[in-house]
């Protein structure tokens, strides 16, 4: 039960703290207040989610991890309320972004408890699954300003292969240790064909899938089909959600870093 909250923290923290940052990439005064508003809703109750998964699961609900949530949770609140008056970023604005953004690295180290390795594992996979929802976010936001330039959501597929490249090569390096784990008649993990099966999973849901619909959605919004490239960031979340839960599966309880 304990890894079943644990690994529910670990999503609302790629959430709340993956999707807030690149809250910047569309110029808020291109998008309106409306869609920082939007970001800022949907990481408002990731991090809620996070902060009441992390108390379940036996931590103080005063220690240092916990202070920092509520922390970042008050700025964006405050980043969301503001918006109600300025489209454009202001001082006090990137002041309030930058600090849960700055937080979150931070708050991953202690989520892994301070161990790098995992902490950079963790955070691949946070911005990972934060760049994809935020594109995602942003093709529906596109039906409100039809006009909106198709370069915010370029930048956001280029982050997406940039993060997915880094992802390769980690579990690449990781899959030359898979030899014990899928060896017939292994009894490491759920056994020989679970631990294959899991694998496959992993691989084609969370990387081929992915990298194949990010080229597709890349060509529709080079063509101006926003709606039709929103629809393509749609089936990326689904499948990015559940490639990263098989991971984190994975990595809460056989320690594999895929």
């Amino acid at each position: 039960m304990s890894n079943t909250f644990e690994m529910a923290k670990y999503f609302f923290l790629a959430l709340g703290f993956g999707v807030f940052t690149f809250a910047p990439v569309a110029n808020s005064k291109m998008t309106g207040g409306g869609f920082q508003k939007l970001l800022s809703t949907t990481c408002l109750v990731s991090l809620f989610m996070a902060a009441i998964a992390h108390i379940v699961t036996g931590n103080s609900a005063t220690d240092l991890e916990a202070i920092l949530l509520y922390i970042s949770t008050i700025c964006i609140l405050f980043h969301h309320q503001l918006h109600n008056h300025y489209d454009e970023k202001n001082t006090a604005l990137w002041v309030l972004y930058a600090i849960p953004t700055l937080i979150g690295l931070y708050a991953l180290y202690l989520f892994q408890d301070k161990n790098l390795m995992n902490y950079l594992y963790i955070g691949s996979s946070v911005y990972y699954l934060g760049a994809i929802t935020y594109a995602m976010i942003l093709g529906h936001w596109y039906l409100v300003t039809p006009k909106l330039s198709e370069v915010p959501l370029k930048k956001a597929i280029l982050v997406t292969w940039g993060l997915l490249a880094v992802k390769l090569i980690w579990s690449g390096f990781e899959h030359t240790k898979l030899g014990p784990y899928l060896a017939a008649g292994t009894e490491l993990g759920g056994g020989y064909a679970f631990n294959w099966l899991m694998v496959i999973m992993r691989d084609i849901w969370g990387y081929l899938v992915i990298f194949g619909m990010s080229v597709f959605g890349w060509k529709l919004v080079s063509m101006r089909s926003i709606q039709s490239a929103t629809g393509i960031f749609y089936a990326m979340t689904i499948f990015v959600f559940i490639g990263e839960m098989i991971a984190i599966y994975l990595f809460y309880t056989y320690g594999l870093l895929l």
